[in-house]
């Protein structure tokens, strides 16, 4: 009964974008919940690991900012439902646009263990996630690399949203005095842009709906190289996942950490940068580390410092971030640090 004892005291279900943290529970008696808000950063004070893009001259590039709340309760001893919903503001190029992102979630228990030796919990999970964001200006020094665009005063992406869909299937099973899971998932995404504002001096012109409002620049796109680019600024995804995490109760203390493999494909998109000169290399894989240091301060009340490293930037978190003109930034390292309150109720 120690064992079905520790896996019951099973902490709320993380999910995208903390998947590497996934466990097949929480067991809890209906009516029960959590709620958690934490603060999330990287700078350069805080980057203690050096996941920040090496050679960066200005202290204010890869610095982020923000916060996330998350809530989840417990239907019945079966099925747990979760959200969440975060803000962050991204600094680069002198630039420091908003995103907002969200997550809502279920996750259905169909084994469930009673004891070291009656095997693991095994669940099944259906998670709905995604981002957006207001106007996200490219940066001179980007428009400069490619040929066409560096033509433009300025370019900028308004309403840009990504949708995902996944469901993963969950194990996790006592191991003396740590818990152990495993999970692998797959799902589909779109990533989607309601319109293009671009300038030259005095004149600009937005791309909305695969066409200029500009007849001329229309009737120019072709020739000047930016009509493939532009078709690939919506498109389609798919992807594949998996993982193992591991949590160690130590009294009023816990550690957890997590590990996920991602790789997803893009319609389009990637098939453009394959074919240009230069810069022409897409990335689908992301690898993350998930650390998480947990202390109990009262009944029902916890704080936590959390940490997440990733190989490929946001790939696997924010997909509307990558695009032709952005997807050679993705080859580089970042981090992101949080510290937080929650309240199991």
């Amino acid at each position: 009964m120690a064992a079905a004892a520790l896996l019951h005291s099973t902490g709320p279900a993380l999910s995208a974008p903390l998947d590497a943290l996934l466990e097949a529970g929480p067991h809890t008696k209906a009516g029960t919940g959590f709620l958690e808000l934490s603060s999330d950063g990287m700078s350069k004070q805080l980057d203690l690991l050096r996941l920040r893009p090496e050679g960066l001259t200005d202290d204010a590039a890869g610095v982020l900012r923000g916060f996330r709340l998350r809530a989840g309760y417990g239907v019945n001893s079966r099925l747990w439902i979760d959200g969440g919903f975060f803000r962050r503001q991204i600094f680069y190029g002198g630039l420091g646009p908003f995103f907002n992102g969200w997550q809502l979630g279920g996750q259905w228990r169909l084994r469930e263990s009673l004891g070291r030796w009656s095997g693991p919990d095994v669940s099944l999970r259906l998670n709905a996630w995604g981002n957006e964001s207001g106007t996200i200006s490219v940066p001179r020094g980007t428009l400069e690399r490619y040929r066409s665009f560096d033509l433009l005063d300025s370019l900028s992406v308004n309403g840009a949203s990504d949708r995902q869909l996944q469901t993963d299937l969950v194990s996790t099973w006592w191991n003396g005095g740590s818990v152990w899971s495993l999970f692998a998932g797959t799902g589909v995404g779109r990533v989607s842009v309601d319109s293009i504002t671009a300038s030259v001096g005095p004149f600009s012109t937005t791309w909305r709906g695969g066409r200029f409002d500009s007849d001329l620049i229309q009737s120019l796109a072709p020739t000047l190289g930016i009509s493939d680019a532009l078709a690939t600024i919506n498109y389609q995804t798919r992807f594949v996942h998996g993982g193992a995490g591991v949590r160690v109760p130590l009294g009023n203390w816990a550690i957890r950490g997590g590990y996920q493999y991602f790789s997803i494909h893009r319609d389009g998109v990637d098939a453009f940068i394959n074919s240009r000169s230069t810069d022409n290399t897409p990335y689908r894989i992301n690898h993350t580390l998930l650390g998480e240091v947990a202390y109990r301060m009262a009944p029902g009340m916890r704080v936590f410092v959390r940490g997440q490293a990733m190989s490929n930037q946001m790939l696997s978190e924010m997909p509307l971030l990558y695009n032709s003109l952005t997807a050679r930034r993705f080859n580089e390292r970042y981090g992101i640090l949080s510290a937080g309150v929650m309240a199991s109720f």
